[in-house]
């Protein structure tokens, strides 16, 4: 796709605050640029209903029939999911493809999945899309499948118009799927019993999750390999995990996982359970916000989205990033930490809150390690905050920060 492809963006304004309307709809000209396609022109129409045919009024769809024909417009994207039947009569009205939102997020996921477990689920996304309107639909699902706008992957007509293969398809993938959530909740286990907390970074997409990670890999990980970080939408889709050690502090795993977006298709939120499953293993959250675009609508919808996956009660923290790109401090009703990912401006607060939260159950501990019991501290020693260490006449006096799962280890060497 090219941006020689032109678009034209329409909105229904229905019984909301328009200042809404026009944020989803420069939302929606977002996923078009990062689906390489130019926006021409957007239309916003308010109605206190939506339309059954043309999901906004017929007077408003020969405004823009005209609109498509002097504009040479190759396709129509709406901001809202759209029944078949509207796609069916949009399109026969205004001779031009018709996608809408979910459509077009769920071409920039089939673009951007690399691994197995991501393209698997982007496939059941898109087939749980595509299964209800397959019926009466030929003519618009062969428009989707190879008009101006192409799908990517399971997108063929053939395809989509046997309903028993797509079936058959989805429950091969759901089974596969099944699998890989398997070997992901052994290795939760594994985390588990090892008592290492989870951290989650969750927020928007290109809210600046990729860029915390990186600062943290970079600074605080064995494993260095950097996640991929660009200024677009859903720029990777992958839960990557990497082990955080900072210096005494004892380890914790920091996972970064796909971004949200407001009217996210349910077919995606469905489909990467396995991936947002991570999110619900996690001891704490840390919720990441654009700090050049800061919005109170942003953080209800990630709110909305873990209130949906049963973690609202997670303990949060709210961090702003981007911190050495403003001038002024954004003002939100919530309290929250401001972070620069790119001059390491507020991560020791951030660093203090993370621990501060995981590790709620620590005390401080005096006591002595005797020679013949060091390989003790040998298996301890990563998990704890060592504060003064000193060898005295019968082995290694320890001053620490240990976590109770700990404690029950060595509490016989307490003073």
């Amino acid at each position: 796709m090219n941006e020689t492809t032109r678009a034209i963006l329409v909105a229904l304004n229905y019984k909301t605050d328009l200042n809404l309307t026009k944020i989803s709809i420069e939302e929606l000209k977002g996923l078009a640029h990062a689906n390489r396609i130019k926006v021409v022109d957007t239309v916003i129409q308010s109605s206190d209903r939506i339309d059954p045919r043309f999901y906004i009024g017929s007077g408003k769809v020969n405004e823009i029939k005209r609109s498509v024909e002097i504009l040479n417009i190759d396709v129509v994207i709406f901001d809202d999911t759209l029944s078949p039947a509207q796609i069916r009569n949009l399109e026969s009205v205004l001779e031009t493809q018709i996608i809408d939102r979910s459509f077009l997020i769920l071409q920039i996921f089939a673009e951007r999945a690399k691994t197995r477990q991501a393209m698997l689920e982007v496939s059941l996304a898109q087939k749980l899309y595509l299964l209800p309107r397959l019926i009466g639909m030929s003519k618009s699902l062969s428009r989707q499948g190879g008009g101006s706008f192409n799908a990517k992957g399971p997108g063929e007509t053939k395809l989509e118009l046997d309903r028993r293969k797509i079936h058959e398809e989805i429950s091969q993938i759901k089974a596969e799927l099944k699998e890989i959530k398997k070997t992901l909740e052994i290795n939760r286990k594994q985390r588990i019993e090892n008592e290492i907390p989870v951290v989650a970074l969750v927020g928007y997409t290109n809210a600046g999750k990729s860029s915390l990670m990186n600062y943290f890999s970079e600074h605080y990980a064995q494993d260095k390999t950097l996640v991929f970080e660009e200024n677009m939408l859903f720029a990777t889709l992958d839960t990557k995990a990497k082990r955080i050690k900072i210096n005494n502090y004892p380890p914790f795993i920091l996972i970064d996982t796909v971004g949200f977006i407001s009217k996210l298709p349910p077919e995606l939120i469905n489909s990467f359970e396995s991936t947002l499953s991570d999110i619900q293993s996690a001891q704490l959250i840390l919720h990441v916000i654009d700090g050049l675009n800061p919005t109170e609508l942003e953080i209800q919808l990630t709110q909305q989205i873990l209130k949906n996956l049963g973690i609202l009660d997670t303990p949060r923290v709210l961090v702003v990033t981007k911190r050495d790109l403003r001038l002024y401090p954004p003002i939100l009703k919530d309290d929250y930490l401001y972070v620069s990912s790119k001059t390491g401006e507020g991560m020791e607060e951030l660093i203090q809150s993370i621990f501060s939260n995981i590790y709620k159950d620590s005390r401080i501990y005096k006591f002595i390690i005797p020679f013949q019991d060091m390989r003790i501290f040998d298996e301890i020693k990563n998990d704890i905050t060592v504060l003064d260490m000193n060898y005295v006449e019968n082995g290694l006096e320890l001053r620490a920060l240990i976590p109770q799962a700990i404690v029950r280890r060595i509490e016989k060497y307490f003073k």
